[in-house]
């Protein structure tokens, strides 16, 4: 198993990882009623080269820390959750200078990640939260990282996923819904985009012109759990490159996974993206 090491400057928020836990805002939503936030259960641990635009979030508020996964989709900016920007209760967007950020591309010399702050933090603004519809955010960090770009699904249609694509879930977090410590391993897995219609009957409430779900029969021994909302669902672009075509936001039941995991579709985030993208362009 690859061990995640942190930077001596982080240890102390890693500790606090441990003593409290993942915070009620950094987690992938269980449903019943939306309430809890995306890890990877039934996968196996996956090196962080086979991602190098991965990126790990840490939330700092006071006694509480929050842990998420995110995507560097510019050099400056990181799609995540929205739920892993916000207060859900209220609709407002946390201070920016709780937030961490991590990326493993080009680690330094010793191994430890490369470590940036956020300047500012933009959630997708057509984000209802009572019923989890239009779970997006960005991070916009102080500084250009040096990893790669990844490929995101757009509105035109060639990259969008049929029923029965397979898929990969990939992220940090907990492995078994009764893991209380948080990872610090990175865990990848495989499932398969589940037909509009049925997630609508078996994934409610959901939103087919803004979502997708995935589950992975009939083995029925993937999916995510507490710890790593905001994580990408994964399929093959044309080149066979990994395209991101969903964001982790919800799952089921003790994170069953017999249930679905639901994420944000990210082709129907594509105007609102190309936006940002543009506007934090790095001259």
């Amino acid at each position: 198993m690859m061990r995640l090491t942190y930077p001596a400057c982080l240890a102390g928020v890693f500790a606090l990882l441990l003593a409290v836990g993942v915070g009620a805002g950094a987690e992938a939503r269980e449903l019943h009623r939306p309430h809890a936030h995306a890890a990877i259960i039934g996968g196996a641990p996956a090196a962080s080269a086979a991602f190098p635009w991965l990126a790990e979030i840490i939330d700092v508020r006071g006694s509480e820390a929050g842990q998420c996964t995110g995507t560097v989709v510019a050099p400056r900016l990181i799609l995540t959750a929205g739920h892993c920007v916000e207060n859900m209760r209220t609709g407002t967007p946390r201070q920016a200078s709780g937030f961490t950020v991590l990326t493993f591309a080009g680690a330094t010399a010793t191994g430890e990640p490369n470590v940036s702050t956020v300047s500012g933090v933009i959630a997708y603004d057509g984000f209802k939260r009572g019923v989890d519809d239009g779970d997006a955010a960005l991070l916009a960090l102080s500084a250009p990282v040096g990893a790669p770009v990844i490929p995101l699904a757009t509105s035109a249609g060639a990259d969008q996923p049929t029923a029965g694509t397979p898929a990969t879930i990939v992220g940090w977090g907990r492995t078994s819904f009764t893991q209380r410590a948080p990872s610090e391993a990175l865990h990848s897995a495989a499932t398969a985009v589940q037909a509009s219609p049925w997630c609508k009957r078996h994934a409610p409430p959901f939103f087919a012109r803004g979502e997708l779900c995935a589950l992975d029969p009939p083995s029925y021994a993937t999916g995510a759990c507490n710890g790593d909302s905001g994580g990408p669902l994964l399929t093959a672009g044309a080149s066979g490159e990994p395209v991101e075509v969903g964001i982790a936001v919800h799952v089921y039941r003790r994170c069953s996974t017999r249930r679905p995991t639901v994420f944000t579709s990210v082709s129907s985030l594509a105007p609102w993206l190309a936006s940002w993208i543009a506007a934090y362009a790095v001259p």
